[in-house]
This record gives structure tokens, C-alpha cells and sequence, in this order.
């Protein structure tokens, strides 16, 4: 089922899942780049986090963007090197396809090559940062470290967009920020402190599943 003729506007719950999902490991893809071309959100997730996928695909399909059949699992080779014959299993779905969703797929990538697209970070994410927004892309990319707080994967994002993100966090919600150098060239990793970990709790901890409290040091 496409709907690429589809116009929006898209109400607030689908928009905190999708810009969420964006922020972390969420992608978006183009049919084609003509002028009535379509846009869709992929969503995948290793098996251990099966739950978490799930969870967003209930969501998106309960307000009507993607189809009720559960996800299916599917595998492939790992590709890390320890491990070159060892198969990753992952859960993945795709929403339906709109011309309406284009607006945020040509925010969130850049225009300088068609085919090999870099996601970015839009100027107006400030106006789309919620706590729910918050939630899924801790869920998404966010990693606990003891002692330390919350690390974000945000390495593929440039040091301009990571040090816009976290002012934005400070701005909106009081959390503050570090940013610190991954190991590879021009990458970086967004940190909140330890001392943010009850504010960001109370802020993201409602919108949360479960087996992903482990992402803000909770145990079950």
C-alpha cells in the first residue's frame, strides 16, 4: 500500500516517534527523486532489542502509517571482524510511503548527492524536541555508563550539529552536555553527566519500555 499522494499535516505522535527514530538509527528512503516522489521511514533493531522495535511498530501502526503484520526477524553475517562467520538477527518494517513525509526527509539529508545522502541536523529540531522525541532516541542511541551517565551515538553527525544539540538540550530541559572525541576522525559522542541522571529520568522514564531502562542505569 503507497500513498505517495497522501498529504499530511502529521499529528504530534507520529512526529515524536519519526524525529526520535532520527536522531538515532532511524533512516528514511526515497522511491525515486522526481517531483511526485514519495518518502518512508525504516525502522531495524537487533534481535535483543526485539521488544523496543516492536513497541515503535504498534505505535506507527495503530495511528495508520504502516501495516499491523507483526515485523518479521531476518539475519545476516556480522560484520565485525572478530566474528566474520556469526549472523546478526534483526527485526525490521517500513511505514507507508508519502509525499507529505518529504519535507522531513530533505531536513534531515543533505542535497549534495542524491544517492549517498548524510543525515543532518535541521534547524528547527528545537521546535520538535519533546520528551517523548527524547525517549526514543535514548532508546534508539543512547547508552548507559556507569559513573559517567548517558552516552548518545551521535557520530555521524558533524561537531556543529552535536554542539547545537546539546545546547538545545540545555536550553529546553536544563540537561547539560559534553562532547567528547570517539577515536575516529570528526567523530563525536553527545554526553549528559551523571548529575543529569534524575532530571533526564523524570523527563524520559514515562515514555520508556521497559527492557530499555537498562539505558538509564535501572534495573528490572
Amino acid at each position: 500500500m503507497l500513498n505517495i499522494h497522501t498529504i499530511g499535516p502529521h499529528n504530534k505522535d507520529i512526529l515524536d516517534i519519526l524525529i526520535g527514530s532520527l536522531l538515532g538509527d532511524g533512516s528514511m528512503e526515497k522511491d525515486c527523486f522526481g517531483p511526485n516522489a514519495g518518502s518512508r521511514f525504516a525502522f531495524y533493531q537487533e534481535k535483543t532489542n526485539g521488544e523496543y522495535l516492536l513497541y515503535l511498530h504498534n505505535e506507527i501502526a495503530l495511528l495508520g502509517y504502516c501495516k499491523p503484520n507483526l515485523p518479521q526477524i531476518t539475519s545476516r553475517k556480522a560484520t565485525i571482524k572478530t566474528s566474520p562467520d556469526s549472523l546478526r538477527y534483526i527485526f525490521r518494517f517500513r511505514t507507508f510511503t508519502y509525499t507529505s513525509f518529504n519535507w522531513i526527509y530533505y531536513a534531515f539529508y543533505t542535497k549534495n548527492n542524491e544517492e549517498k545522502r548524510r543525515k543532518v541536523i535541521p534547524e528547527f529540531i528545537g521546535d520538535y524536541l519533546t520528551p517523548k522525541v527524547l525517549a526514543i532516541w535514548l532508546m534508539d542511541d543512547g547508552c548507559f555508563i556507569k559513573n559517567r551517565g548517558v552516552k548518545f551515538c551521535t557520530n555521524s553527525f558533524t561537531l556543529k550539529e552535536i554542539k547545537y544539540l546539546g545546547s538545545i538540550l540545555q536550553s529546553k530541559f536544563g540537561l547539560d552536555f559534553t562532547i567528547h572525541k570517539t577515536g575516529v576522525l570528526n567523530q563525536y559522542n553527545l554526553y549528559l553527566p551523571k548529575n543529569n541522571m534524575k532530571k533526564l529520568i523524570d523527563l524520559v522514564k514515562p515514555y520508556m519500555v521497559p527492557t530499555m531502562y537498562y539505558k538509564l542505569g535501572i534495573k528490572l
